[in-house]
C-alpha cells in the first residue's frame, strides 16, 4: 500500500480509537473472553526477544512520517525516522534518548513513562493489580486490540495496542497513543520480523551533541 493509502486508512482508524472512551470502562467489566485475549497478548509480547519492522506514523493533524523500528528485549529500542525528519529515539537498555539531529540535542526519558513500555519491559503484565490497567478489549475476526492506562496515573493518557489475529496466531501490527490532552498518534507496522538476531551496536547512542543534553523531569 502507498503512503497515501496508509495515511487514509490510518486516519479513519486513529479517529475511531481516539474518540472511544475506555476511561469509562474498568477491568471489572471485562468478560472471560476478554481475559483470555489479554493473556494471549501478554504471552505474545513476553515471547518476543527481538522485533524489526518498518513503520508509518500518523499524527493528529494527519501528517505521515516513516522509519525503521528495532527492538531487543528487555530495554533496547531504536526508532529512527527517515529523512527529512531529524528525530531518533534510542534506548541502550536504560533511559530512552530523544535526539534531534538538526539541533544536535538529546533528552533522556524514563521509558516506563512512554508508550514504548509494552515493547521494552522485562516482563509485560496486563493482569489486574499490575502497573498497567487494561480498560478495553476489542475482538473481531482477524483483529485484537487492547487499550491500557497507567494504573497510578490514568489521566496521563492511554495506548491501544493492535494485533493481527490469524489462524490463532497474533502479530503486532501497531498502536495508537493518546496523550493527556487527547491528541492521538498512530504507528502502523509492516514487514514485521520477530526473534531474529539483532546486534547490540544498533542501540548505541553515539550522535554528536552541540548544545546540551537534558534529563526530562
Amino acid at each position: 500500500m502507498s503512503i497515501d493509502g496508509l495515511r487514509r486508512a490510518a486516519a479513519a482508524a486513529l479517529l475511531s480509537i481516539a474518540l472511544a472512551s475506555p476511561a469509562a470502562a474498568d477491568s471489572a467489566a471485562l468478560d472471560d473472553g476478554d481475559l483470555v485475549a489479554i493473556a494471549r497478548a501478554e504471552a505474545y509480547l513476553n515471547g518476543l526477544t527481538t522485533l524489526q519492522a518498518r513503520f508509518v506514523q500518523l499524527d493528529s493533524s494527519g501528517e505521515a512520517t516513516t522509519g525503521m523500528l528495532l527492538v531487543k528485549r528487555p530495554g533496547r529500542l531504536r526508532f529512527e525516522y527517515d529523512p527529512p525528519t531529524p528525530i531518533l529515539l534510542v534506548s541502550p537498555g536504560s533511559d530512552l534518548i530523544y535526539y534531534d539531529r538538526d539541533l544536535k540535542t538529546a533528552t533522556r526519558l524514563d521509558w516506563e513513562d512512554t508508550p514504548a513500555w509494552f515493547l521494552l519491559a522485562d516482563r509485560v503484565s496486563l493482569s489486574p493489580g499490575g502497573p498497567y490497567r487494561v480498560v478495553d478489549v476489542q475482538r473481531s475476526p482477524g483483529l485484537l486490540v487492547f487499550t491500557a492506562v497507567d494504573a497510578d496515573a490514568p489521566e496521563d493518557g492511554r495506548i491501544a495496542v493492535m494485533f493481527a489475529d490469524r489462524s490463532g496466531e497474533l502479530k503486532l501490527s501497531g498502536w495508537v497513543a493518546v496523550d493527556a490532552l487527547g491528541q492521538p498518534t498512530r504507528i502502523t507496522l509492516f514487514n514485521v520480523a520477530t526473534n531474529l538476531p539483532v546486534d547490540n551496536k544498533a542501540f548505541v547512542f553515539d550522535e554528536p551533541l552541540d548544545a546540551h543534553e537534558r534529563q526530562d523531569p
